[in-house]
């Protein structure tokens, strides 16, 4: 099967699943609608990444939609997280998923697309590091060692101020001169 034929196939599936999933929510009543809307950043994150993946030969130039894609993707999940468990406040911490997002869209960019190999390693960087703020904005950790580090941070910053200045050094002129 041709990859054109293969791409027709899956959009053509993808669009009946669509159609009824919309179809199915027809029937549901209004009050599970109205804790669904978060649904639509995952169609969003669809178009984006279906692009790219339909249609490979284009790919090294459609890549660059998996970045919004990723961030859809996550904000999507972050929503449905919200909505579901009414726990909007873990916003606090649930906003360093998205620049981990913007960093896995660079990784599958860089990987998928063919792009230069710094591009993949910096999206891998991006994302281990905010998966890290994630981590430890998310537990108890922030409250007590943020604000040591906080503490330790302005007393480094004033003793660096406060300390005398040192004399400079004259500088001899070498024997090239």
């Amino acid at each position: 099967m041709t990859s054109a034929k293969q791409s027709s196939n899956l959009l053509g599936v993808i669009l009946i699943g669509l159609g009824i999933f919309l179809l199915i929510l027809n029937f549901i009543p209004r009050y599970l609608m109205h804790h669904s809307w978060w649904f639509i950043f995952f169609i969003l994150a669809a178009g984006f990444f279906l692009p790219a993946l339909i249609w490979p030969k284009a790919r090294p130039g459609l890549a660059a939609l998996f970045i919004p894609g990723s961030i859809m993707a996550v904000l999507g999940l972050i929503f449905m997280y919200n909505t579901t468990t009414d726990n909007w406040e873990s916003w606090e911490y649930l906003w360093t998923l998205l620049p981990a997002s913007a960093g896995l869209g660079l990784f599958l960019a860089g990987k998928y697309g063919n792009w230069e190999k710094g591009v993949a390693q910096v999206g891998i960087w991006i994302l281990v590091l905010s998966l890290a703020g994630f981590i430890f904005f998310s537990g108890s950790a922030v409250k007590t060692v943020g604000a040591i580090i906080l503490i330790l941070l302005g007393i480094w910053l004033l003793g660096k101020r406060n300390k005398p200045a040192t004399e400079s050094t004259s500088v001899t002129p070498s024997a090239d001169e």
